[in-house]
């Protein structure tokens, strides 16, 4: 029996009023697959994120989630379908807490009266400890790579089938990233569907099972993750390498 994907996109198009930054992304993620979308910078990568998470409406083409056409659906809808983001640049609450980010992650199910968003908050806590030892500081007197971690775990607590992150290394140290990447594939083998959008091609491809490379507002080619990595377009474009003539 053939599993239907948890998401699909089919000739998606953004616009920002005439200047057209998405113009054919196709996707789709798996239910508990981890997908990577790389490319250079100005793809469109970040575009089709926000497109699906609600946060931008397309121009064209088509979002289904679970099965269901979603085209458009603005990004409360999403959270509430199970879909969360972790937008590029953290985007954390600078003037709240620690825990008061995490609860404005976890506010749909506090409005439902949800009692196991403690249980889940101490378990996100449990995967960030050092965002234990900083629940009382505003979240702007954190470091880059504890925002990062904070933006993580407010996604988590919205309890998403299906989560997004946009540019996780942005900014960020590599001892940092060589924490945080293994911290997704845990996630993932624990069954939570990862759609990872990220501009080093290298950590990406080391994590994900598929990936999608994206360049000029458009899906170009994909495949296993482990293939691209010796992939000469990949490893020309992405990866460093410079052909011999």
């Amino acid at each position: 029996m053939t599993t239907s994907p948890l998401l699909s996109i089919e000739g998606l198009q953004v616009r920002y009023g005439a200047i057209e930054a998405v113009t054919d992304a196709t996707l789709s993620v798996m239910p508990g697959e981890f997908v990577g979308v790389i490319g250079s910078n100005g793809a469109g990568k970040s575009s089709t994120m926000r497109a699906i998470a609600g946060v931008l409406r397309p121009a064209g083409g088509k979002v289904r989630f679970d099965g269901a056409d979603v085209t458009g659906r603005r990004g409360h809808a999403m959270v509430h379908l199970g879909v969360a983001m972790v937008p590029e640049g953290r985007m954390i609450f600078g003037d709240q807490t620690v825990r008061e980010n995490l609860l404005l992650g976890a506010y749909s199910r506090v409005m439902r009266n949800d009692q196991s968003v403690g249980q889940d908050m101490d378990e996100v806590l449990e995967l960030f400890p050092r965002l234990r030892e900083r629940i009382g500081q505003l979240g702007g007197s954190l470091s880059g790579g504890e925002q990062q971690m904070l933006a993580i775990a407010r996604g988590l607590l919205s309890k998403p089938r299906l989560l997004i992150v946009d540019e996780l290394s942005l900014g960020l140290a590599p001892k940092i990233l060589d924490m945080l990447f293994p911290i997704l594939a845990g996630l993932n083998a624990r069954g939570l569907s990862i759609l990872l959008v990220e501009q080093m091609a290298s950590y990406a491809l080391q994590v994900t099972s598929r990936t999608y490379v994206m360049e000029n507002g458009r899906t170009m080619f994909s495949g296993p993750s482990r293939e691209l990595a010796h992939d000469d377009r990949v490893l020309d474009a992405y990866l460093g390498r410079h052909r011999s003539d």
